[in-house]
């Protein structure tokens, strides 16, 4: 798979559990990227009521991985939350063009 993203902001040296984005109250009309740019596991967690990340609880993107959110797949106002084990760095964007092979 090969993602090409416009990345807006990079939250850094994740350590403890900390907000990485909330989208508008009136939505968004594209994809969503979280890419893991740093050098441990990056759990994350999203929702309308999410407060926090958990390594046991939360979905896990390794360095150098991405996930992408659908604009289907995050109703308005969903709040990001990330924690990781070690350090990791999250950087955030719009995909432009997603493809699979």
């Amino acid at each position: 798979m090969a993602i090409a993203a416009s990345y807006f902001t990079v939250v850094t040296n994740i350590t403890s559990s900390a907000p990485l984005y909330t989208t508008a109250t009136t939505g968004y009309k594209r994809d969503l990227v979280v890419t893991n740019s740093g050098a441990s596991t990056l759990f994350v967690a999203a929702g309308p009521a999410v407060s926090s990340a958990a390594t046991t609880s939360s979905f896990a993107v390794p360095t150098g991985g991405s996930l992408i959110l659908t604009q289907c797949q995050v109703p308005v106002s969903t709040i990001l939350y990330g924690v990781s084990s070690g350090t990791a760095s999250a950087s955030l964007g719009w995909a432009s063009l997603v493809t699979y092979e």
